[in-house]
């Protein structure tokens, strides 16, 4: 039995079309990445007792947080911050 019947079977068990079965499946492990990406964005900043991009950037840029590996952080931090919004948008998208 193939995948996709397979979760046919299980949404009908569950009154659920496979559609939307399917869909908040995917809203679920979207919402995960979400999550993880959220919990590792917090950790960066918490490591520069930072709240947001802006307050790393500008203890960086004052030196009262290393440039090293500060600027990588910031740079990871704000690439995490662009994911989290692209996965924002993929979620809204279905």
């Amino acid at each position: 039995m193939g995948t996709l019947s397979q979760v046919e079977k299980i949404s009908e068990k569950y009154a659920v079309s496979a559609e939307e079965f399917i869909r908040s499946g995917v809203i679920t492990n979207l919402r995960e990445k979400q999550r993880l990406l959220q919990i590792e964005r917090f950790e960066i900043l918490a490591r520069y007792q930072a709240s947001n991009v802006e307050e790393l950037n500008h203890k960086i840029t004052e030196g009262s947080a290393p440039e090293h590996p500060g600027w990588e952080d910031l740079i990871e931090v704000k690439n995490i911050e662009q994911e989290i919004s692209e996965i924002e948008n993929d979620i809204g998208a279905l």
